[in-house]
């Protein structure tokens, strides 16, 4: 007579439970290193996004800039951390009308912030900016050199990632 046992046996049961731990952890191992890939390019988008907003704001602007109307950023080659200009807001038959002073320099939380300064108001354009300058040469004191960059920290997993990206733009100014 034969006897049909029908179920599985411990050491069945352990190997079973052995192999989906093995398979549950390598699963995990993967999904992790994919979650800290996600976050750090999140992260470098971010830093990219904000220097470049700020670019973008500052060679506007200093596009409208006379020759005449920078201060701060003498004609010497040498970096300096802040740049004051005005811009244009009316021309007409007497000539051009200009602005109040515009600034642009690092300032506000941790010093960390780019700001735009005009008549006493601040605006925040753009945030873990860790490098400002601006430099005029002598030999074409009509085009500003900018220099900027934004880093941040990012903390995914147990190790820290830190990203950085620096914009080099020139701007040429009006005559």
């Amino acid at each position: 007579m034969i006897k049909n046992h029908k179920g599985f046996t411990l050491l069945e049961i352990m190997m079973v439970a052995f192999l989906f731990s093995i398979i549950s952890a390598a699963i995990f191992s993967v999904l992790s290193t994919g979650r800290n890939s996600l976050s750090a390019g999140e992260s470098q988008i971010g830093v990219q996004q904000a220097c470049r907003n700020g670019l973008d704001s500052m060679i506007k602007e200093l596009r409208q800039a006379g020759v005449s109307t920078i201060t701060g950023v003498p004609a010497n080659g040498t970096n300096y951390s802040a740049i004051t200009f005005q811009i244009p807001t009316a021309i007409d038959a007497a000539g051009i009308t200009w602005s109040s002073g515009v600034q642009y320099a690092l300032g506000g939380l941790n010093g960390a912030q780019l700001l735009r300064t005009q008549s006493g108001i601040q605006k925040v354009l753009a945030n873990n900016i860790s490098a400002l300058s601006f430099n005029r040469s002598a030999a074409n004191p009509n085009v500003v050199n900018i220099n900027i960059t934004a880093q941040k920290n990012t903390f995914p997993g147990f190790t820290a990632q830190q990203t950085a990206i620096t914009l080099v733009s020139q701007v040429k100014l009006r005559n």
